[in-house]
């Protein structure tokens, strides 16, 4: 069994200051514990549904903005044990590692020197985590470096699109995956450079030769949370077949030979 829980399924900069979604990132649970993109709140989260950081393998984050990284630093200490001990993966974009132009690094030498590995890899590197294999993905967004993954398990692939505007070799990249993940900031109508919006979704999954059996909308922005993103999610499903859903605080899914199952955890710490 391969288990995916969300500590969060915000994004962007209204929705993170304001918190009407958690913007924790997730937690796949598979040969390798990995944490993806821990944005604002995710260690608490991560407490909050016996996510335990010290646990944590792999630590994945796409780029250098805050709803996506304001919390890596803290889950590296959280992964080498309060720096006591050497170990733990990071996995991160360019930016991550060594800023940008607007952007001081999201993770310090000394969080780095902890760490047992650093891979800061390029779209179509593969790195070996356990039984499972990462394959970086590209994205075309406002930080250039931005990466997402597929990840190859035992029971099949999940795939990864993080921010990113649509572009044609997307349907390509994730044909095949069973469980997509997809950040889909905006609504109907409302498209914007550098996010992916409805009407994206649909056409990369019409084009798609094998679907996924299940697509989870997350990094949902304002636009998209006031718009009704679960009446965006059904439009989706009726248009491609896909089963759509959205992201949620505590939304566990479980990935198993046959199916996927989906549960709503409860909270076991009160924040």
């Amino acid at each position: 069994m391969v288990e995916i829980v969300f500590l969060g399924s915000g994004g962007g900069r209204f929705i993170t200051i304001t918190q009407f979604r958690p913007t924790g990132g997730f937690f796949i649970n598979s040969s390798k514990r990995i944490y993806v993109d821990p944005g604002p709140g995710a260690l608490v989260r991560a407490w909050r549904y016996k996510v335990d950081p010290r646990k944590i393998d792999v630590l994945f984050v796409s780029h250098r903005h805050t709803d996506h990284c304001n919390d890596a630093e803290i889950m590296v200490e959280g992964m080498t044990v309060g720096v006591t001990k050497k170990r733990g993966t990071l996995i991160a974009s360019k930016s991550v590692v060594y800023g940008d132009e607007n952007h001081t690094p999201a993770v310090s030498k000394y969080h780095l020197d902890s760490l047992e590995e650093v891979h800061i890899p390029n779209p179509g590197e593969r790195i070996q985590l356990g039984e499972d294999e990462m394959t970086i993905t590209p994205t075309v967004h406002s930080d250039p470096t931005a990466i997402g993954f597929i990840l190859k398990t035992r029971l099949g692939k999940i795939g990864y699109i993080p921010d990113t505007e649509y572009f044609e070799e997307l349907k390509k990249i994730y044909d095949g995956v069973r469980l997509l993940i997809a950040s889909v900031t905006r609504p109907t109508n409302m498209k914007i450079p550098y996010h992916l919006c409805t009407e994206d979704v649909i056409y990369m999954l019409k084009d798609m030769k094998q679907k996924p059996e299940m697509l989870i909308m997350s990094h949902i922005g304002m636009k998209m949370h006031f718009a009704n993103p679960y009446k965006e999610a059904k439009f989706i499903e009726n248009v491609t077949g896909v089963k759509t859903l959205v992201a949620k605080e505590g939304f566990k899914v479980k990935m198993e030979k046959t199916d996927i199952k989906l549960r709503t955890l409860r909270p076991a710490r009160e924040l």
